[in-house]
């Protein structure tokens, strides 16, 4: 459905119009592709325009950089993809996924067919990408949460400061818990518990 700006309208389910977007088969199965070095996001969003939904877990690490620490995602798999192909749907095909930019290959492996044994794209276990998601959205692979080092560049979530970025100056407090820092492009500075900033 599509909205005019300055269109008045009840509710918009956000939601159910990305599930529209993205129709979720029965006979949808996941894939594993191969990616270029370094084009794991590039294949990703050449997957979405596509209407492909993909996943591919990432790690968190705090890089330095100018002496500034910086919250860094990289694949937690190297140069592995997951995409949902519906072999039954007519509208997708390993073809289109494989002309993705950034993909290089789909892993594949013999099996039988209709026609005799041949090399086919392998499906991997829904319940085991499931398992992989919830582990990403738990944090499991954050390693920024709960330290925050001197130099680290966060953003701000409460108070005067809030949604500002700013840099870890100092750490105080018998554990360490209370954070110093300077805004960004600024002269100003603030304390606040660990809990009300994020890694930026």
């Amino acid at each position: 459905m599509t909205y005019q700006i300055g269109q008045h309208v009840g509710f918009v389910d956000l939601i159910e119009e990305k599930r529209a977007e993205f129709q979720i088969s029965p006979t949808s199965r996941w894939y594993c592709a191969v990616t270029n070095p370094n084009c794991q996001a590039r294949a990703a969003l050449g997957l979405h325009e596509l209407g492909y939904r993909s996943f591919y877990p990432k790690v968190r690490r705090w890089v330095t950089h100018a002496r500034v620490r910086k919250a860094k995602d990289k694949p937690l798999l190297g140069r592995y993809i997951f995409v949902e192909v519906d072999p039954e749907n007519d509208q997708q095909s390993f073809y289109a996924v494989r002309a993705v930019n950034g993909i290089e290959a789909i892993l594949s492996k013999w099996q039988e067919t209709k026609f005799g044994m041949r090399v086919q794209p392998a499906p991997f276990c829904s319940d085991w990408i499931a398992s992989m998601r919830l582990r990403q959205m738990a944090g499991e692979w954050d390693a920024t949460r709960g330290t925050i080092p001197i130099g680290a560049r966060i953003r701000v979530m409460e108070g005067e400061f809030a949604n500002q970025l700013a840099t870890v100056t100092a750490k105080e407090g018998r554990r360490e818990k209370t954070v110093v820092f300077k805004i960004h492009g600024e002269n100003r500075y603030g304390k606040l518990h660990i809990g009300n900033v994020r890694a930026a």
